[in-house]
């Protein structure tokens, strides 16, 4: 494994082929994929409009499937995670039901990293970690020092009487937003769906960003535009496991 080969480096020479590795690969213009990002904000709107629901159950299990299947009534399909078609990848994403090609289908959670803040020993064994076309990391892991992080800024930014500007129940088994699954999809060349970085504006609803599965390392403003990576159908998928290709830009 890259990351077992890179433990046994010394820090600096881990560094340095840590960093050769995250750089993103270059793309001609011709290679990126056309985006519009206000359409995507009301996409990202009314898909989180459709899982804001009243918990109907203390237990996460239940709300997670009650959530589920609004999500499922409102836009005909719904994601799982169960072992992967792919030998030895563990779990997997699977979309049941059918979405459309252009089309949200999940998004990315994390915590959020400025090009300048530090990521090396968070970066450790980790093959969760998403680099944008800005240089913007999104860390997905959600077990180890990444979760301890994750949970601590989410304490930070999240204290009792406080409007909740997050979401931090992606860390277990049952998210209360059920679209925030995508750093599980596997890789495959045979790809259906591609990340695209959304720029949520500072006006976007208070009352579902509770939903956003991602915050930042340093202290934003929640008037300022908030990163989301969402995961976007290719073609039109059915009933079938999702897959990414992790060697390219998120744009």
């Amino acid at each position: 494994m890259l990351t077992d080969y890179l433990y046994r480096l010394y820090p600096l020479q881990r560094a340095r082929l840590w960093w050769s590795v995250m750089r993103p690969m270059p793309k001609s213009v011709f290679d990126r994929q056309p985006f519009d990002n206000a359409s995507g904000v009301q996409e990202v709107t009314d898909l989180f409009r459709a899982v804001d629901k009243p918990s109907l159950s203390k237990w996460p299990e239940t709300d997670h499937k009650n959530r589920s299947e609004a999500l499922f009534e409102k836009f005909g399909f719904r994601l799982s995670v169960k072992p992967s078609t792919l030998s030895g990848a563990g779990n997997g994403v699977y979309l049941n039901g059918t979405r459309d090609k252009d089309q949200i289908v999940s998004v990315y959670p994390g915590t959020m990293y400025l090009p300048s803040e530090p990521l090396l020993f968070a970066s450790l064994r980790n093959r969760y970690i998403l680099k944008c076309v800005d240089g913007v990391y999104v860390d997905g892991k959600n077990t180890g020092l990444s979760a301890r992080i994750h949970r601590s800024l989410h304490k930070r930014d999240n204290w009792p009487g406080a409007i909740v500007t997050s979401d931090d129940t992606w860390l277990t088994v049952y998210p209360r937003n059920p679209l925030a699954v995508g750093q599980i999809v596997n890789n495959n060349r045979f790809a259906n769906v591609r990340y695209q970085e959304i720029d949520i504006p500072g006006d976007f609803p208070l009352e579902l960003r509770k939903y956003i599965p991602n915050l930042y390392l340093s202290d934003q403003s929640i008037e300022s535009n908030w990163r989301l990576v969402a995961l976007i159908a290719t073609r039109r998928i059915e009933n079938e496991e999702l897959f990414s290709t992790y060697f390219e830009c998120v744009y």
